[in-house]
């Protein structure tokens, strides 16, 4: 029985090809529907108590845990209260963010003529320029009102009005739900407001800025001299972190104190595994705000125990098969391209049971895969109806694509705008669509060498495929079409060839044997 081996392997050849060209990593994973999948919990906790915290002095006080937002101790936590200086938190927050620490800071009029004289202040004056790095730590510690203006001003590149409107703006993207600032330092103004929970907010983005966390949990810095002045020893004011008092695992926070704000606090402590957030707002004395402090991070050290996700949860575990249509039966569980995110965990009172916790899988749809980890789903955990954590699914793509994002970000302006190069199912506009009117002509000779030397290292990707496919086909088609039908003809030959031979000797045979 004769095999049609050009069959068979042009089938073959079609089919690596077509793998080759149109399959990406991302479609023989990911599901992109977005869909749940809810885990029962093992046993009914709907009638769970949670632990009850203690009666403290302060009008209103939270502590909040920092990786997952989770509320461990709440008391009116969204009634308004004015915050005086830990309004600070949010104007350093706001610096890290959007400023170089090494930048220059120049006090104006403003800064030194529009600020109580009575209240804290370092002493910089109109004209002064200090690193914002500096003025960062005099406003932390030393809770500077005069350089936390200036701090405003430098960050809004204009007014105090402008900088204001960036800190309601911020708050609001934080999920602040009673909060209205007017100023950078927390003076007391009628409309300049806020509420625990919103603080805790502000407090917990803070926290997560290793510069931030540097700043806040010093209990010394020195101020170089300047242009202006000699150099200046700054002290936090914080007692838990100045050591005047002592608390297990403080790190950092702010203090503040007008007579309408009475005394606010705010204060960072880590155990276990813990990072916890404490607001404490219109406390009639300092002590009593420290000691209301220390109660309820108490409280919640005590009575809460931190999960890390990664080290509880099995990606390959069958909760998570629905994640994927179809998954290759050659791929090993240990290399599924599946992952949880690093630092992701779950907060749960001490006497609850982890393997308990309810679990809801949602799917996220990805438009544009990129090199390294992609968020394709979310799990969220909840006990007893409260949230508790959650943490991202990434699918790990090991190719480097060259995206839309990243050519446009690499693509100089006056070359051919990205969506000339990207094709676009709607449009159907492919490179070399347009005409040569549409890609300006820079007049100088410099401007072309870089656009050379961009487009080409941004094109390689596009090239090196581009001839790793022709180099296929261009095989395929000699197998094909020259080395197949010649070994056919090879083999008919050498076939036809013995036949003869055969008849030739049959034929002598009979002639001169008998």
């Amino acid at each position: 029985m004769k095999v049609n081996f050009r069959k068979y392997f042009r089938r073959l050849l079609a089919i690596t090809v077509t793998v080759l060209l149109t399959v990406s990593p991302a479609s023989a994973y990911a599901d992109t529907n977005t869909n749940k999948e809810n885990v029962p919990s093992t046993v009914d906790v709907s009638d769970f108590a949670w632990p009850t915290g203690p009666e403290v002095y302060a009008d209103a006080a939270i502590v909040m845990e920092a990786s997952t937002g989770l509320i461990l101790y709440e008391k009116d936590i969204y009634d308004k209260h004015y915050p005086a200086s830990i309004t600070k938190i949010m104007t350093t927050l706001l610096a890290i963010e959007n400023c170089n620490l090494n930048e220059t800071m120049t006090m104006s009029h403003a800064a030194e003529w529009d600020v109580d004289f009575n209240s804290s202040r370092i002493g910089l004056v109109e004209g002064e320029s200090v690193s914002l790095k500096d003025a960062l730590y005099a406003v932390m510690l030393e809770s500077a009102n005069e350089v936390s203006y200036g701090v405003g001003e430098h960050v809004a590149n204009g007014s105090m009005t402008d900088f204001t409107a960036m800190m309601n703006a911020r708050a609001k993207e934080l999920g602040s739900v009673n909060t209205n600032f007017v100023n950078p330092n927390g003076l007391h103004d009628d409309n300049h407001y806020t509420c625990a929970y919103d603080m805790a907010l502000i407090s917990r983005a803070a926290i997560m800025l290793p510069e931030f966390r540097t700043i806040t949990g010093s209990r010394t810095y020195t101020m170089p001299a300047t242009n202006k002045n000699v150099a200046r020893p700054l002290a936090n004011h914080h007692r838990f972190i100045r050591k005047t008092l002592n608390y297990d695992g403080a790190i950092g926070g702010k203090t503040g104190g007008t007579a309408e704000a009475k005394t606010t606090l705010v204060t960072y402590a880590e155990r276990n595994g813990l990072t916890l957030i404490a607001v404490v707002l219109h406390v009639d004395t300092g002590l009593h705000a420290y000691e209301d402090t220390a109660k309820i991070l108490d409280f919640a050290f005590d009575n809460y125990a931190l999960y890390r996700i990664e080290d509880t949860e099995n990606i390959n575990n069958s909760g998570f098969t629905s994640l994927f249509k179809d998954f290759p039966a050659f791929v090993k569980p240990e290399q599924s391209p599946l992952r949880l995110s690093s630092n992701s965990n779950v907060v749960l009172p001490v006497t609850a049971n982890y393997k308990d916790a309810d679990k809801t899988i949602t799917y996220t749809p990805v438009k544009e895969f990129v090199h390294g980890n992609n968020v394709v789903g979310q799990i969220s955990y909840s006990y007893a109806g409260k949230y508790v954590g959650a943490t991202d699914i990434l699918y790990y793509n090991k190719e480097y694509p060259l995206t839309k994002a990243a050519f446009d970000a690499q693509w100089p302006d006056y070359l051919i705008p990205p969506e000339l190069v990207f094709k676009d199912s709607e449009t159907n506009v492919t490179l070399g669509s347009g005409s040569s009117e549409d890609v300006p002509v820079d007049s100088k000779s410099t401007h072309e060498k870089d656009s050379k030397k961009q487009g080409s290292s941004v094109l390689k990707p596009i090239l090196l495929g581009a001839t790793a496919t022709v180099i296929v086909l261009l095989i395929g088609y000699y197998i094909l079409f020259i080395e197949l039908p010649h070994r056919k003809r090879r083999r008919r030959y050498h076939e036809n060839h013995k036949r003869r031979m055969d008849s030739m000797r049959r034929n002598y045979r009979e002639d001169y044997i008998e």
